[in-house]
């Protein structure tokens, strides 16, 4: 009986509501309000384009949404009473007020907003409040990736910046702070084998880029060997520092991950790993055996050369 009368006596300001307004489906909207908006200090300033957020808005003031490039375009439903105008970088966002009497009314309807900033969309679900006005910003959350990333490679020389990068790939353990691509797209850029370029990660911060390619047989070759040198091809890299094969030797029905590690502009330098591009040793569906870094004796070069050239 106790938890009985205390639900009623949280519903009896809805009902209030409901009744002043009339009608049953008025009383549904308000209970669907009240379970749904989010409590005050939930409210965030800062929006993200992964998923919908919930922002509050001032239900009486000009509201400002602001993006770190030009934004394209707002749309919401024209019904409910929503303004909009776009200028640069900035959205300004406006209820409609009406005036009953010698009263105003203002918006209590929460409504859909979708922001389309620079290559990005941004949904939103705004509550109107009587609130002063806010400023809602979006953000890719670049800034926080670059502060994960550098907090993930703090203290690594170099080389084992790249190895722990292709490790991470390989093994499927990508941090969130990592940026995948995932477009496929095919290169003929040898006769024996045919690459795919399967998706690309970005680790923003440290300058560097996974591109991991699939290599398959091509045409009638039942086997080829495969080595590091043969994908430093301009199509294929830019920048290349590192680049590690799944396996080296391709028979009728296999195939193999080739990882190729760029050095990117933001933190182009002049560096290539001492030696030979590393090498990862192991199988196609276990755990790296091991990781090194390889240089041969002039001897084998020159017959790997002599590969190259076949």
């Amino acid at each position: 009986m106790r938890k009985v009368a205390l639900l009623a006596a949280l519903l009896v300001p809805v009902f209030a509501q409901a009744a002043e307004h009339g009608g049953g489906q008025k009383l549904k909207t308000a209970i669907e309000q009240v379970a749904e908006q989010p409590a005050e200090g939930e409210f965030p300033t800062v929006v993200l384009p992964e998923a919908t957020t919930s922002v509050r808005l001032s239900s009486s003031d000009m509201n400002r949404i602001s993006c770190p490039t030009d934004i394209r375009e707002a749309l919401t439903s024209t019904e409910k009473g929503l303004t909009i105008k776009i200028t640069g970088k900035d959205a300004f966002v406006k209820f409609k007020v009406t005036k009953k009497g010698d009263k105003f009314a203002y918006s209590t309807t929460p409504t859909e907003l979708y922001v389309v900033c620079g290559d990005e969309t941004f949904s939103m679900v705004i509550f109107p409040q009587r609130v002063p006005s806010q400023t809602i910003r979006l953000t890719s959350g670049k800034d926080r990736k670059i502060k994960e990333n550098l907090s993930l490679y703090a203290g690594l020389p170099f080389e084992k910046k790249a190895l722990k990068a292709i490790k991470d790939v390989y093994t499927e353990n990508i941090p969130d702070s990592y940026s995948v691509s995932r477009r496929e797209k095919r290169f003929f850029s040898f006769r024996e084998i045919l690459l795919t370029l399967k998706r690309t990660v970005d680790i923003e911060g440290e300058g560097l880029r996974i591109k991991e390619y699939e290599a398959s047989l091509r045409g009638e070759n039942t086997e080829f060997k495969m080595n590091e040198k043969m994908f430093l091809k301009t199509e294929l890299a830019e920048n290349p520092v590192a680049i590690s094969l799944e396996r080296h030797i391709l028979r009728t029905g296999d195939t193999s991950r080739v990882f190729v590690v760029e050095q990117r502009a933001e933190k182009l330098e002049s560096r290539k790993l001492a030696g030979e591009l590393p090498v990862m040793d192991g199988t196609k569906t276990g755990q790296p055996e091991k990781q090194t870094i390889k240089t041969k004796p002039k001897a084998q070069e020159a017959d790997q050369e002599a590969d190259d050239e076949k």
